[in-house]
């Protein structure tokens, strides 16, 4: 089958379309503001005040920029739940039957949460700062903003790795993005810097887009633009990576259930 650009966008669209109404379901504005983006807020500020009783400022401003990334993580990783959820609703011998490409499928079927994640990840950065005497300067704020948005795509990238992994084994599916989301936390440099950690596991977290991430807001606070740039496209490579790695599992998940050994029925 050749790639057609037409047929690849309106499989993105639709898939959009599902995950739209399912967010929607999930939370209404009053739950998502008040509820949903709270609880992750008091998340950063929890670990801004680990900071604090350690007593020094720039320990405070290196883990609130950790903990509000890590926002970014904690929601996308939720794509792993919310892949199953076509196997789980029977949808899958017509996915399986169907023609399109299972990745794009699977990309705009969980797009709410990248989405979602964004604007947690920019409200924690821009809104916990100032409370605890560094706030950014206004010129800086809309490269937050395209930061954390970089953040949630290439992350999301990766946890449709982990969204293919969970459709084969939807029992592990909480786990797999509990396992993930706490290895990014200890290792991707969001708590402790990535000196801290053995050459190997510095390694390892290279391929973390998060990681990268992190060394462009951090970057941003110290308005090296160019160490920003620089950082920011390695993300974007590793994002590629992860994302032609989630395009072959799909197909290797998908192939399997076609020829009648994927048990995705």
């Amino acid at each position: 089958m050749t790639f057609s650009p037409v047929r690849a966008a309106r499989t993105v669209r639709g898939a959009a379309m599902v995950a739209h109404a399912d967010f929607w379901t999930i939370y209404t504005w009053r739950s998502w503001s008040f509820a949903w983006l709270v609880r992750l807020l008091c998340q950063v500020v929890f670990f801004a005040l680990v900071g604090v009783l350690v007593g020094d400022p720039e320990y405070t401003a290196f883990i609130i920029v950790g903990a509000a990334m890590m926002v970014c993580v904690t929601e996308t990783m939720l794509t792993s739940s919310s892949t199953c959820w076509e196997r789980m609703q029977g949808r899958m011998p017509l996915i399986t039957a169907s023609p399109v490409e299972p990745v794009l499928l699977f990309f705009g079927r969980s797009v709410f949460w990248p989405v979602s994640a964004a604007v947690t990840t920019s409200v924690a950065l821009l809104a916990v700062p100032p409370f605890f005497g560094d706030p950014w300067a206004l010129w800086k704020v809309p490269f937050v903003i395209v930061l954390a948005a970089l953040t949630a795509l290439t992350t999301y990238c990766l946890a449709l790795v982990v969204g293919a992994l969970a459709l084969s084994f939807t029992e592990v599916r909480n786990i797999a993005s509990t396992v993930m989301t706490l290895y990014t936390t200890a290792f991707s440099g969001a708590m402790v810097p990535l000196d801290f950690w053995p050459p190997v596991l510095r390694w390892i977290a290279q391929a973390l887009p998060v990681t990268h991430g992190l060394d462009a807001v951090r970057a941003l606070q110290d308005g090296d633009l160019g160490a920003v740039a620089a950082a920011s496209g390695l993300m974007l490579a590793v994002g590629a990576v992860w994302f032609v790695v989630a395009t072959l599992a799909f197909r290797r998940v998908l192939a399997r259930a076609r020829r009648g050994r994927g048990g995705l029925d």
